[in-house]
């Protein structure tokens, strides 16, 4: 079913830090929306909280989303939406005292004939040199490489607003909890770039008309793929009769997408 209403759409990103060990970066998302051909720069930050000068490296690598949403790095330039070749890092390798942090600067620019969705993480790793006792064959030469974070970079054309997605399979599945009931829809995002997706539940009993709207699922959903996600509704519904719909929200300017099934709530 199509829901031919009109919502507004907001999706806030937070420009949050991560703390590993010693160190922090922020943010951790960089979302670039440069035209194609067009350079856009952006500043990450790295802070040293350790007690001794540190050696910090950065590298750009991959990643995959499954269909569950579990993300999987690979090597730079490995999968088809790779945004390696469309990245500078400056600088890459740095050192740091304590309690000293550094600006880098990271800069996109798509080529002229490509305004799609490409996306990536760069690592931002510590490292140590070694000595001849403890040197890995393994290892590069000289270097002992530790803790990371991972900042992931998403680039979009700011010009591209073909979205289309769609949400079907509404079932109810086994909860993990005694307070709430699970249901699992799929989603699928029909365009060439990412879109940014929010899915609500909306129970409606079939006797009274009331409707009630709970809390949504935000997330990503990327070009072509399809992705299973988790709906909960809490176990506070009157008994009846209920047309349950799973309603998707991904854009203000797109009419919102809906599947809906008919559920029984005991006394």
């Amino acid at each position: 079913m199509r829901y031919t209403f009109f919502s507004a759409f907001l999706f806030l990103i937070y420009s949050v830090s991560i703390v590993a060990q010693d160190f922090e970066v922020a943010p951790v998302q960089l979302y670039f929306t440069a035209e194609p051909g067009e350079s856009q720069d952006k500043i990450i930050t790295i802070k040293n909280h350790g007690s001794e000068k540190t050696s910090f490296i950065l590298s750009v690598s991959d990643f995959e989303i499954s269909s569950e949403g579990e993300k999987s790095y690979k090597p730079a330039n490995s999968t088809k939406k790779s945004i390696a070749n469309w990245i500078s890092i400056s600088p890459s390798f740095f050192d740091l005292e304590p309690n000293a942090e550094r600006q880098v600067n990271v800069s996109v620019q798509p080529p002229t004939d490509d305004d799609g969705s490409r996306w990536g993480a760069i690592f931002v790793r510590t490292a140590r040199e070694q000595t001849a006792f403890d040197a890995d064959d393994e290892l590069a030469a000289g270097v002992n490489i530790s803790s990371r974070i991972a900042v992931q970079v998403y680039q979009t054309a700011r010009s591209n607003k073909n979205l289309k997605a769609k949400i079907d399979q509404l079932r109810e599945i086994k909860s993990q909890d005694s307070t709430e009931r699970w249901f699992s829809a799929i989603v699928t995002n029909l365009s060439d770039i990412i879109v940014h997706c929010k899915v609500f539940l909306i129970a409606s009993n079939m006797q009274t008309a009331a409707e009630k709207q709970f809390s949504p699922v935000q997330f990503d959903a990327y070009p072509k793929k399809t992705q299973k996600i988790i709906l909960k509704l809490p176990k506070t519904l009157k008994p009846g009769t209920y047309a349950l719909a799973a309603v998707l929200d991904y854009g203000s300017t797109v009419n919102l997408e809906g599947t809906q099934m008919v559920i029984e709530v005991a006394k």
